[in-house]
């Protein structure tokens, strides 16, 4: 199996798995609404924990994760965290908070760089 066959079975798992919460806490009666609480909410809060842990800042504040490699170790947020903050505190539909890409220098993608 190749990894974009494996990231894909996973990643369409996942939204089956979040999904069907999603719909079990939106219409199911209270004593399903409460298993969901006590089992899949602590899973969400060690997934949220381990992706923060996984995307720490450095001694300069950037993230390790999403600005790997010297060129892209531009000031910034990180990505992870962005997405994550807007999904958890913006009252919307159930799709993924888009935040746009970060696009680096133009000179150094171009090859004019000075250096």
């Amino acid at each position: 199996m190749t990894n974009g066959v494996l990231e894909k079975m996973l990643r369409d798992e996942l939204h089956g798995d979040l999904a069907q919460l999603i719909r079990i806490v939106a219409e199911g009666d209270d004593e399903s609404v409460l298993s969901v609480a006590r089992q899949d909410v602590p899973r969400l809060v060690r997934v949220l924990r381990a992706l923060t842990e996984q995307h720490k800042p450095d001694a300069n504040g950037r993230c390790t994760e999403c600005r790997r490699g010297w060129l892209r170790r531009l000031p910034g947020a990180c990505r992870m965290l962005l997405v994550v903050r807007l999904a958890w505190t913006v009252d919307g539909p159930e799709e993924p908070v888009a935040v746009p890409k970060v696009r680096g220098c133009s000179a150094v993608r171009r090859g004019r760089s000075r250096w």
